[in-house]
């Protein structure tokens, strides 16, 4: 498999910014048999009809969504336009846009999931999914998605855009056109062999004092150590009754105790009125819970041992990642200093694309070196293709 980048920073002219998408690309020399694509942009480029117009400039599907902040190889940014192509002799394609989840979110997904492994006529080797940001929660959709995929590794990313308070311009993208409740995915079969990597916070981050999911439904977390979410959270000095105010940049982390590596979970809304707390992610009952802390230099060195972990195997072919939006917020007074660790590390050696996500879609290893999709905050995720 080959990856091939493009970008844009053309916001006013839809035949300009074609013209560089398709010169950057050169797919008269540069495609193979199949291809795929998918882009990444503020909303800017949806609303100004640029997306729209390269998507329809191009011979292959494209789904994607919009971003915080965007990368790759040439240019980042936030006025930025970013777009990846997938292609190979050896590899199929199929690219698919869900009808809206507002109902019967679970069948949904199982048809859409149907209807594209029928149109790819083998086994999927792995998934590449955008996902809506409409008020479901992001691990709802990737067990859902999961479970159609039969246990297919699954990555990707939560649509967000920089207007991060209201998150009122977030889409996903098919074609060029936008949507809010709906979901756009890639399944790929054939020789691809992805590898994935999932770094939420250094061990220097982490308190080490352990504690129990003692009670839990899905993302809702009741207890900790038989106390109230709010009652843990007292005693440990992160909450004062009702004030939980920079709670929801706080990682916890989860180990389920199955083997696999713990994920980071975010604390969403405050608390509630029973003292429980809603997350991020699935808080699971027997699960074992980590306080960790995010700040720029845990940031800046998370994404380094990211990166260096890939490259400590085979040179990849391309490189896709999805570091949480969160982390960029952190990082506010030098936005592009995540970005800028990419860039040293992984420069031009290989084609990467870089976008920021409203939650993180990405398999974990189990023990015996097989995937298990699990859904992140705060994390920064990568895989190479």
């Amino acid at each position: 498999m080959k990856m091939l980048n493009a970008c844009t920073l053309e916001l006013d002219e839809p035949s300009i910014a074609v013209s560089e998408i398709l010169e950057q690309l050169n797919l008269e020399k540069n495609a193979l048999k199949h291809s795929a694509g998918f882009l990444t942009c503020s909303y800017d480029f949806v609303e100004m009809g640029i997306a729209k117009a390269i998507c329809e400039a191009l011979p292959f599907d494209v789904v994607g969504c919009t971003t915080l902040t965007n990368a790759v190889n040439k240019e980042a940014g936030t006025m930025l336009l970013c777009l990846t192509v997938l292609t190979a002799n050896d590899c199929q394609f199929v690219a698919t846009l869900s009808d809206s989840l507002r109902e019967d979110l679970d069948g949904t997904v199982l048809e859409t999931v149907r209807k594209a492994k029928s149109d790819l006529g083998e086994a999927a080797r792995m998934a590449l999914a955008f996902l809506p940001m409409f008020g479901v929660g992001g691990e709802i959709m990737l067990n859902a998605l999961d479970k159609a995929l039969e246990g297919a590794p699954l990555f990707g990313t939560v649509a967000c855009d920089y207007d991060t308070a209201e998150y009122s311009n977030t889409y996903v993208l098919y074609n060029g056109e936008h949507y809010k409740d709906r979901l756009s995915f890639l399944l790929i079969a054939g020789n691809v062999k992805p590898r994935f990597i999932v770094t939420a916070t250094s061990e220097q981050n982490l308190k080490r004092q352990q504690a129990v999911i003692t009670s839990s439904d899905g993302c809702l977390l009741k207890k900790v150590n038989d106390m109230t979410a709010q009652g843990y959270l007292e005693s440990v000095g992160l909450a004062t009754g009702k004030g939980v105010e920079g709670l929801s940049s706080v990682p916890f982390m989860v180990d389920y105790n199955d083997g696999t590596q713990p994920v980071a979970r975010a604390i969403y809304y405050g608390l509630n009125e029973d003292g429980s707390a809603v997350c991020g992610g699935v808080m699971p009952e027997g699960g074992t819970l980590y306080i960790g802390r995010m700040d720029m230099e845990d940031i800046l060195l998370t994404a380094e041992n990211s990166l260096k972990s890939l490259f400590k195997s085979d040179s990849p072919n391309g490189i896709i990642m999805f570091p949480c939006l969160g982390r960029n917020m952190v990082s506010a007074v030098d936005p592009m200093a995540e970005i800028d660790v990419v860039k040293n590390i992984a420069g031009d050696s290989v084609p990467w694309h870089l976008a920021y996500s409203g939650g993180e879609c990405c398999p974990v290893y189990t023990k015996d070196g097989k995937t298990a999709n699990r859904f992140h905050n705060f994390t920064f995720i990568c895989c190479a293709v």
